[in-house]
């Protein structure tokens, strides 16, 4: 593991051009790519599955290894591991992310370049549909209180810096059984807006597909979750196989509170978990979550969601970039 540390002189001094041009050709480098069709999964059901306990296991950053990660996964769909990163990094992704999505703001506005704002001139070009599909992401996540960290390449840059330094590329190499790539759509700063509005369940492969290897790592980057006053995530803590029904819920790629409930809240297998600032949060594309809902959050919550896959199968859609 390198030393590097990210901090507020760190960031501040990286090149932004230079950052800009290298994170335009990582997206560049799958423009052409295309995924294979068939791909060897990681996680196959097997023929007498039987549901496990629900349970949220946790280990601390100390012992976690891709095959105990792949364990968790395998049975319980997804695995806490606790202080995984430093406080003084948070801190600084706190600030970052409130810079970029303040930046992000209005799409009216002409930004100056910046640390916290300089898209890669491709964005628009490599997107489906070209400037009405990177338009319509923009607004998803304006309306989410969110931004995609390509939108400030020294930021995402600086973030892959700090998963390698903490093992995290030889984890998702490992894990996946080759090397990784990631997603510009799926890979975003978040900050919750209040009062929070009521997500749907869902399970991201829904949208992203099923026929490929994955892993997020979701890093909160304050206190949340449970009873905190911030909103963590409400999930069912189990191993699913396939992809949830849509019927009776609000958009196609999402699940009805009334099949959670049936399903799963009356075993109570719906849990939320409570997270602490530099946790990381591994699920795959399966795992059937929702932002944490409730009526009474005062505090808000700051995250980011980074999705790998790996380099030979991975979702077209969702805008691959190589690590």
């Amino acid at each position: 593991m390198s030393l590097f540390e990210l901090t507020p002189a760190t960031l501040e001094s990286r090149d932004i051009v230079s950052d800009c041009l290298r994170m335009g050709d990582r997206m560049e480098a799958y423009r052409l790519k295309e995924p294979s069709g068939s791909p060897r999964l990681l996680i196959q059901k097997p023929a007498n599955a039987t549901p496990s306990q629900p349970r949220v296991p946790e280990i601390p950053a100390a012992e976690l290894n891709a095959d105990l990660l792949r364990a968790a996964i395998a049975e319980h769909g997804g695995l806490i591991v606790r202080q995984m990163f430093p406080q003084a990094s948070v801190d600084t992704l706190i600030n970052a992310t409130d810079r970029v999505i303040d930046a992000c703001a209005d799409p009216k506005a002409t930004v100056p370049a910046s640390v916290y704002h300089n898209p890669p001139a491709n964005l628009k070009t490599i997107m489906p549909n070209k400037d009405r599909e990177l338009a319509n992401t923009r607004s998803f996540h304006r309306d989410s209180g969110s931004a995609m960290c390509v939108e400030a390449p020294s930021v995402a840059e600086s973030l892959l810096q700090l998963y390698e330094a903490h093992g995290i590329k030889q984890l998702m190499t490992d894990y996946l059984g080759e090397p990784p790539c990631l997603s510009a759509k799926k890979w975003v700063l978040r900050r919750s807006r209040l009062p929070v509005a009521e997500a749907g369940w869902h399970q991201d492969g829904a949208f992203m597909g099923t026929n490929l290897n994955s892993l997020n790592m979701w890093i909160p980057l304050n206190r949340c979750g449970a009873d905190t006053g911030a909103p963590g995530l409400d999930v069912v803590p189990q191993r699913l196989y396939e992809i949830a029904s849509a019927e009776g819920a609000q958009f196609n790629w999402s699940v009805s509170d009334s099949l959670v409930t049936d399903q799963f809240a009356r075993n109570e297998a719906v849990m939320v978990p409570e997270f602490n600032a530099g946790d990381a949060f591994f699920f795959d594309h399966l795992y059937l979550h929702r932002t944490q809902y409730r009526t009474d959050f005062t505090k808000l919550r700051y995250a980011v969601e980074t999705w790998f896959f790996g380099a030979s199968s991975f979702p077209k859609n969702q805008i691959p970039l190589t690590w």
